[in-house]
């Protein structure tokens, strides 16, 4: 991990993966990804669109602010610990300095919440503390447009477009909505491409608020799963994942919001599922 030598690399491929290997890092950091909070277009069944957040969606929002408040600080406390218990040089008469980002610092590893531009997006991230977090919007994490079906149900779809329906149902990873900005799973995997490099390049923590679809693609590509599996992923709302890189695999944890105790219940032994729906 300390040296890449890259000689004639040619073409679109190679250069992609000379590109990922020189941004690709083990630093000890979490990678936080959930969907936003309940919209009022969720209780109505209506895919896409951009409307606000209901009331148990404000209370996901909320929830999630103090859920990751208490994870960093218990990282922060772990990490300290942990260095305590460190000493360098790891061998006698070895003089390699260590790695810069494992150095102890005096201040909490800077922590990065990103969400959609999308109105449910921005405000399930509207309640972190701006001077503790950097909260920003990306186009990239928005969700799969559904062209000239924004808005609608899929019983309506399938209604009022039998024939679409049916295509997508069939073939959901290759499928792309009809009309202006109409988009497909490999649109939605192409436009995160560049997310998903600048995630493995920091050595921040992140938390990634996206949508369905989104979620999707970004499980999958940190679990390594196949493509024809990325279409139909269950990933519920009111589910936050947490990924820390190891240096030899990626430690996964995940985590159900329960709106009784308006907290996190952990879920032990988690593997990620094939959605009984056709969403």
């Amino acid at each position: 991990g300390r040296k890449i030598v890259s000689h004639q690399t040619n073409g679109f491929l190679s250069s992609q993966v000379v590109y990922y290997l020189l941004n690709f890092n083990l630093s000890p950091r979490q990678i936080w990804i959930t969907r936003h909070g309940e919209s009022k277009d969720n209780q109505l069944g209506r895919i896409g669109g951009d409307s606000e957040l209901s009331e148990n969606g404000v209370r996901y929002a909320k929830a999630l602010t103090r859920f990751i408040d208490k994870q960093r600080r218990d990282w922060e406390a772990y990490q300290k610990h942990k260095e305590l218990l460190r000493h360098f040089p790891p061998r006698p008469g070895d003089s390699t300095p260590p790695n810069p980002s494992y150095i102890p610092r005096d201040r909490p590893r800077n922590f990065c919440v990103w969400s959609s531009m999308m109105k449910r997006a921005v405000q399930s991230v509207e309640y972190f503390n701006e001077d503790e977090y950097d909260v920003k919007q990306m186009k990239m994490l928005d969700e799969l447009n559904a062209g000239q079906m924004e808005g609608m149900t899929y019983d309506e779809i399938r209604r009022k477009y039998p024939e679409e329906y049916a295509r997508r149902r069939r073939d959901k990873l290759y499928y792309r909505y009809p009309g202006p900005g109409g988009e497909g799973y490999l649109d939605v995997i192409n436009r995160l491409r560049t997310v998903i490099v600048e995630v493995e390049r920091m050595t921040d923590h992140v938390l990634l608020v996206g949508h369905r679809s989104v979620a999707r693609v970004l499980l999958a590509y940190f679990r390594g799963l196949k493509r024809k599996e990325v279409a139909r992923l269950d990933v519920p709302l009111g589910v936050v994942y947490m990924l820390e890189p190891k240096p030899y695999g990626v430690d996964f944890k995940t985590y159900r919001y329960n709106p009784e105790t308006d907290w996190f219940d952990y879920i032990p032994n988690f593997e990620l599922q094939q959605s009984p729906h056709k969403k």
